[in-house]
């Protein structure tokens, strides 16, 4: 019985041949057939290779335009210390201090210190060249982030906002010099204080770093006056920062290349 159905597929497979043989429209019809496939593999094929090499293209050009990316912040940062440069010479301005020497590191945040608070933040940066306590300033999108800290071989990230986060600035036109603080009754501001009462502050007036702390280089944005006050001789400005805490990656550390900038040990954050 087995070898009667092995028969009778083999008889069945030649009479097929046969007929194929025999017949120029089946063999047409087959090699049709088998045509399509091929070429729906072929297509299939090269529909795949061509959507891989998309994907690695495309991951190549999304890498390339990042590093471009971050060189244009760093030499924005760069040409804004240059112009200053360049402004304090041909003014002859001898109470303005700048900084040949100053660098523009690449690092970044990567964790909250503490749970809750959004204003300190640890970064990654190699501090084994700098001394403890040394003070840099902090650039994110070519904003005023706050100040940075080396604690005990570790770089801690101060923002806008901390307590012991406070840098020299300028507001307006006039450049009327200020010290940004922490605010407690408006978390979501910052505070410029000590500003000479006999000088004029608008709602609007743009706010920027001063370059005289050493901290930072001149002209880097920090935000926008909001609310002005007067106080025990002195006025006060609500700043609305530019710059935000909750979307931390990359950012930019100013070395000033100033020895003096670093915070006694009794006024460190920890």
């Amino acid at each position: 019985m087995k070898y009667q159905s092995l028969a009778i597929t083999i008889i069945c497979i030649a009479v097929l041949f046969i007929a194929i043989d025999s017949s120029s429209f089946l063999q047409n019809h087959i090699m049709r057939i088998g045509g399509g496939i091929k070429i729906f593999v072929l297509d299939s094929k090269d529909a795949i290779a061509l959507k891989y090499n998309q994907y690695i293209n495309q991951a190549h050009t999304i890498k390339k335009y990042q590093e471009k990316l971050k060189d244009y912040d760093q030499l924005e940062l760069e040409l804004k210390n240059v112009r200053n440069e360049i402004d304090a010479l041909s003014l002859f301005d001898t109470q303005q201090t700048f900084y040949r020497d100053a660098q523009f590191l690449p690092a970044r945040a990567y964790l909250y210190v503490g749970m809750g608070n959004y204003n300190r933040v640890w970064i990654d940066f190699d501090t084994s060249h700098y001394p403890e306590g040394r003070l840099f300033g902090i650039v994110q999108d070519g904003k005023a982030l706050g100040i940075a800290i080396v604690k005990d071989r570790k770089l801690v990230g101060l923002l806008n906002g901390e307590k012991q986060s406070s840098y020299s600035v300028f507001i307006g036109d006039e450049k009327i010099p200020a010290i940004i603080h922490y605010n407690s009754l408006s978390p979501e501001n910052i505070v410029a204080d000590f500003i000479p009462s006999w000088k004029e502050i608008h709602i609007g007036d743009q706010v920027f770093t001063s370059g005289l702390d050493g901290i930072f280089i001149k002209g880097v944005l920090v935000g926008e006056v909001v609310s002005v006050s007067h106080d025990y001789g002195y006025i006060t400005a609500q700043v609305k920062p530019y710059a935000k805490n909750f979307d931390l990656d990359y950012i930019w550390l100013v070395d000033t290349k100033v020895p003096s900038q670093t915070l006694p040990q009794d006024k460190t954050p920890f």
